[in-house]
């Protein structure tokens, strides 16, 4: 440990001697502090490091230096007694920290960043939910198994929950409030225990979306803004599969509607066709790149249709003649419509088709029971639900 105290103590001068003067710097005044380390840790997004330590004098006193090039950046301070406390700091940014060690999380103050006092503010309002909580799960865990508690069991568990409801509503007002400010990047991820958030990414996606867009405005080469704008397109990837379950969930007699007319301009209905299986498919028969797409369809259709299954073709296609002519000539005889709105399909966007070709499998209790299958994967989910 002495050891990797004086490499530490050490990299403001080695920054100097390279012509890398440190530009960001953080005094602090710590009571019943004397002969503490202080650590400054860079919080990235992947992980924290360590770039400076310090010991605090006999007077409380410390002083501890780092070089940054983008801002913003956050830092942790980790006392020897095992607390911290969370900065945040810009290039030119000279921070001053004041507090008692013991309790330093709770009763610290810090001048010289506005943003800073913002994740002040966010982690002492975090201090009284998680205070709160883990009182009711004591006295929930205190309480009798068997029905004559159930009351008071009740009003414990509501209360648990208004607790959690009281911090949501604070976090996303927070962050409306406060969004151009790297507080509300902080917001996004606080958690009350290490197994509970605080937002739900999926619930608060539009939360989300406003700090990533802050962030990239103000800030676009940060390595935050970078892992938010990523961590942003996991969501809409979710967000897209709870979608699809809901579908599921709620298919009996509610799947999205496709009423689209033929070649030959008749109106046939999704919800009308009689089979043991129908695959939804949504195309582009006039793309190049459709034609093995149109062959695939062609082999399960000669495969499967004796067996009861059906094909109802939704091409996207902008040209209606075009269209008709290559219905013509790939000999398609399972039922084929056109949306006239394309690729503004209407159909499609109901169906959250964000690609084509792509396709559901629904059976005849009108269930999804399959989506974007393709190949062998499609032949042998078909042959699967049809074995049943």
């Amino acid at each position: 440990m002495k050891k990797l105290l004086l490499a530490t103590g050490i990299l403001p001068l080695l920054l100097l001697a390279c012509g890398e003067k440190p530009n960001i710097l953080v005094n602090g005044e710590i009571k019943e502090g004397a002969g503490t380390t202080v650590y400054l840790e860079r919080i990235d997004p992947d992980g924290s490091r360590l770039v400076d330590s310090a010991r605090v004098n006999a007077s409380g006193k410390f002083s501890i230096a780092t070089r940054d090039t983008l801002p913003p950046v956050f830092y942790s301070l980790r006392f020897s007694n095992g607390e911290r406390v969370t900065l945040v700091a810009a290039p030119g940014d000279t921070l001053t920290v004041t507090g008692t060690l013991n309790g330093i999380h709770d009763n610290y103050w810090v001048e010289g960043s506005d943003d800073a006092l913002w994740i002040k503010l966010l982690d002492f309002q975090m201090s009284r939910t998680v205070a709160r909580v883990d009182s009711l799960g004591r006295l929930r865990d205190s309480i009798p198994a068997g029905p004559a508690f159930d009351a008071r069991r009740a009003t414990v568990e509501a209360a648990f929950r208004e607790t959690l409801e009281k911090q949501l509503t604070f976090t996303r007002d927070f962050i409306l409030d406060h969004a151009i400010s790297p507080a509300a990047y902080y917001a996004l991820y606080q958690r009350i225990t290490p197994d509970l958030v605080v937002m739900d990414e999926v619930a608060d996606y539009q939360s989300f979306k406003i700090v990533a867009s802050s962030m990239s405005a103000l800030y676009p080469g940060s390595p935050y803004t970078v892992s938010l704008l990523n961590h942003l397109k996991t969501i809409a990837a979710r967000l897209r599969d709870q979608q699809l379950r809901e579908l599921i969930d709620n298919a009996e007699g509610s799947l999205p509607p496709a009423r689209l007319p033929d070649v030959k301009g008749k109106i046939i209905d999704l919800a009308e066709m009689k089979a043991r299986l129908v695959i939804l498919d949504f195309t582009l028969l006039t793309a190049r790149e459709s034609l093995e797409h149109v062959k695939e369809m062609q082999r399960v259709h000669e495969k499967y249709r004796s067996r009861g299954v059906a094909i109802y073709q939704v091409c996207l296609d902008p040209n209606r003649l075009a269209w008709e002519e290559m219905v013509e000539r790939l000999g398609i005889t399972w039922t084929c419509v056109r949306d006239e709105n394309a690729l503004q399909s209407r159909v499609a966007a109901a169906w959250n088709v964000k690609e084509i070709p792509a396709n559901y499998i629904i059976n005849d209790k009108k269930e999804i029971v399959g989506k974007n299958l393709h190949g062998t994967r499609l032949d042998e989910r078909v042959a699967e639900l049809l074995a049943r």
